[in-house]
């Protein structure tokens, strides 16, 4: 008499569809949260977003850890769990079918393990970047996106009841209005559409872009004593490449010493107007990594390359196919239900 076994049949189907779902989130494609609103009006706080890791090729894992479901049995060790911030393995990185190109939307691990971030890549490897006036220059063009970026911008009220009748339509309510004795002014996080809306109203003049002014006080990944950049002023900087070759001044000095310290892994140190890395003298110093920079689409409330400087190439996660879901403000939002994004 033949004696089944289902639950062996039951459990080799189980097998398999872990391993699935392993190499799904491994290689092909994963799920991501947005924590805050530095992407928008391009992604939104609560969207769950697809990423594509194919598209650039996927990571290797680094660590137990990486290895989605299987990372659980070392979260019940104690010796690994020492260890869970730690890279057990090399970076590698299989190839993938497209290359980052400018304006991509990434995820990239920030540069403690496991957190991760979303920006848009605005230069690559060997791009020459320069702001001015926030307006983003590549290679001396322009790079424009699309009218979801918001940024800060200013401009006085001629007439406060008119004012609040032009401004209901267009359903704009992120301003805030600053009265003085004879003049009231307004500052407001808008997009560049609503911008251009707001611009034309007849209850308004003197509309521009609120600029960032100079602080010291402010976080910025680059600081000298004679250029007072800000994050919507500053460059022109190239974008680290493999290979690229810097002459070691206090100018580069400034500007790449970060990325040769935490990611090229070199130390280097200035001794009485001569550069040493690794303790022998060098003119030169050749990039052994491929490096971008990102920015957030909500230009005045992030924190991106502006602040943190370029982000090597090993980590960056994939690119962001779209989003799946949306509970933007704690709603459903239908619209934005496997909704595209660029």
């Amino acid at each position: 008499m033949l004696i089944r076994k289902p639950f062996l049949k039951k459990g080799f189907v189980l097998f398999l569809l872990l391993f699935a779902l392993i190499v799904v989130r491994l290689f092909l494609f994963d799920i991501f949260k947005i924590p805050s609103a530095s992407m928008e009006n391009t992604l939104f706080s609560q969207d769950i977003i697809i990423v594509n890791k194919l598209k650039y090729g996927p990571k290797l894992p680094r660590s137990p850890f990486d290895i989605p479901v299987l990372n659980m049995a070392f979260y019940f060790n104690k010796d690994a769990r020492e260890r869970i911030n730690d890279h057990w393995w090399p970076y590698k990185r299989l190839s993938g079918y497209s290359n980052v190109k400018n304006g991509d939307i990434i995820v990239y691990e920030n540069f403690r393990k496991n957190y991760f971030f979303v920006k848009r890549c605005v230069a690559i490897p060997g791009d020459t970047l320069f702001i001015k006036s926030g307006r983003v220059y590549i290679n001396n063009s322009q790079l424009k996106f699309n009218n979801n970026i918001k940024s800060n911008y200013q401009f006085k009220i001629k007439n406060i009841e008119e004012f609040h009748r032009d401004i209901n339509p267009l359903e704009v309510t992120d301003y805030v209005n600053i009265e003085t004795d004879t003049l009231q002014y307004s500052t407001i996080n808008t997009s560049i559409k609503k911008a251009n809306e707001i611009s034309k109203l007849s209850s308004i003049d003197s509309f521009g872009y609120a600029e960032k002014i100079f602080n010291k006080s402010d976080k910025f990944f680059y600081r000298t004593n004679k250029e007072k950049w800000t994050i919507d002023n500053f460059g022109p900087i190239i974008t680290p490449k493999k290979g690229m070759q810097i002459a070691l001044n206090d100018k580069n000095f400034s500007i790449y010493h970060k990325a040769l310290r935490k990611h090229e892994k070199v130390r280097i140190k200035k001794v009485n107007n001569a550069y040493f890395i690794n303790d022998v003298k060098k003119e030169v110093y050749t990039f052994k990594q491929n490096y971008y920079f990102m920015m957030g689409d909500n230009r005045h409330e992030t924190f991106d390359s502006r602040t943190f400087g370029f982000l090597p190439e090993k980590n960056i996660v994939g690119y962001v196919q779209g989003v799946l879901l949306s509970n933007y403000q704690d709603t459903f939002q239908w619209g934005r239900l496997f909704k595209s994004i660029y």
